[in-house]
C-alpha cells in the first residue's frame, strides 16, 4: 500500500522534471507496519518533496529497508524495539553545505541560504518532520554529505510503536486500536 501511495504521488513529479525515480523495498521488510499512518506518510512525502524540489537533473530514490543501526546511540525507543525500518531518501541534488547540517532541522532553515528565493518553502519542513518521527518514536537524520552531491536523509521508525506494542493487535486483521493503523509495506 505504502510503495504504491508513493508510487502515485511521485512518479509523474519525476517524469514531468525529467528525473529517474527509484523506490527500493528490500526483501527482508516486514509486510506490515503497526505506525501513525498519517504522520509517516506526512514524513516520507516531505522528504521526498524536498529530494525532488533540490535535484535539477539526474534521480531520486527511496529505499525502505530494516537496520540494526543508524540512528543516534543513545535513542531508547529505537535501542529496545523489536526491530527498526528504515525510509531512506537519497537524490543528486544541491547537497547541504557542511555549516547548514547541523541548522537543517532547526525551524525556519534551509540548506542553503539565498535559494529560498529560487526554491521556495519556509524551512519549517524538516523541523516538523523531525518532531513527527520523535512522536514516532523514530528519528530523523540528515547522512553527512558533499554540497553539490544531493543528499541522503534516512527516517528511523521502529516496526511497532510503543502505543502498537501495548496494545495486542492481531495480525490477521487490518484493524486496530484507535490512532494506531497495520500499515501494509
Amino acid at each position: 500500500d505504502l510503495h504504491d501511495q508513493i508510487e502515485r504521488t511521485f512518479r509523474p513529479v519525476a517524469e514531468s522534471r525529467g528525473l529517474t525515480f527509484t523506490i527500493e523495498l528490500a526483501p527482508t521488510l516486514p509486510p506490515v507496519l503497526w505506525t501513525d499512518e498519517k504522520r509517516l506518510l506526512q514524513v516520507v512525502k516531505n522528504l521526498l518533496s524536498n529530494a525532488f524540489k533540490f535535484t535539477e537533473q539526474g534521480s531520486v530514490k527511496i529505499s525502505i529497508e530494516p537496520v540494526v543501526s543508524g540512528w543516534s546511540v543513545d535513542h531508547s525507543e529505537l535501542n529496545r524495539a523489536e526491530a527498526v525500518v528504515a525510509f531512506v531518501v537519497t537524490d543528486t541534488g544541491i547537497g547541504v553545505s557542511a555549516g547548514k547540517q547541523k541548522l537543517i532541522f532547526e525551524a525556519f532553515q534551509q540548506g542553503d541560504t539565498g535559494t529560498s528565493r529560487k526554491y521556495g518553502g519556509t524551512g519549517l519542513g524538516l523541523s516538523i518532520s523531525r518532531e513527527l518521527a520523535h512522536r514516532l518514536g523514530g528519528e530523523l537524520r540528515l547522512i553527512p554529505g558533499e554540497i553539490g552531491k544531493g543528499s541522503t536523509f534516512a527516517l528511523y521508525v521502529p516496526l511497532r510503536t510503543q502505543d502498537a506494542q501495548r496494545h495486542t493487535l492481531d495480525e490477521s486483521t487490518t484493524e486496530a486500536e484507535p490512532g494506531q493503523v497495520r500499515r501494509d509495506l
